[in-house]
């Protein structure tokens, strides 16, 4: 189990290496963050998904923002069947909807979203119903 996960997906014609050779250079020498590829990455017609099992929150942003904020065509995926911690991006305006913060950990990734961390799924899923949907991402 990992504290979080991002879980990564490509079509295969997308990027020009494997999925793990693409995000080799991101995690490469970092011993908080190991590569877990799917059984699906192995069919070459199929998507390409990899698991990043990562136990720092602040390595968790930096690799969240940079596989954000790239020009290839990935899905990102904020939670993996390891995670042990729930982040939700919300935009900065809308924190303020949040009627009990002390219940969540926050994680500032640029100037406009923070990670808001929950603890659990139901912690989740009372987020999403106090912040406005477009706020949400």
């Amino acid at each position: 189990m990992a504290e979080f996960n991002l879980q990564i997906s490509v079509a295969p014609d997308e990027i020009d290496d494997s999925l793990e050779e693409y995000l080799s250079p991101h995690i490469k020498g970092n011993e908080d963050v190991q590569l877990e590829e799917s059984e699906s990455s192995l069919d070459s017609e199929s998507e390409a998904e990899a698991v990043l099992e990562i136990e720092d929150v602040n390595l968790f942003g930096r690799l969240y923002e940079k596989l954000r904020d790239n020009d290839d065509p990935l899905e990102i995926g904020l939670w993996g069947p390891t995670a042990q911690r729930y982040p939700v991006p919300v935009q900065h305006y809308a924190l303020q909807q949040i009627p009990n913060p002390d219940a969540f950990d926050f994680h500032a990734i640029d100037s406009k979203v923070t990670l808001v961390i929950a603890d659990s799924q139901q912690l989740v899923q009372q987020l999403r119903q106090e912040v406005p949907p477009p706020a949400l991402g």
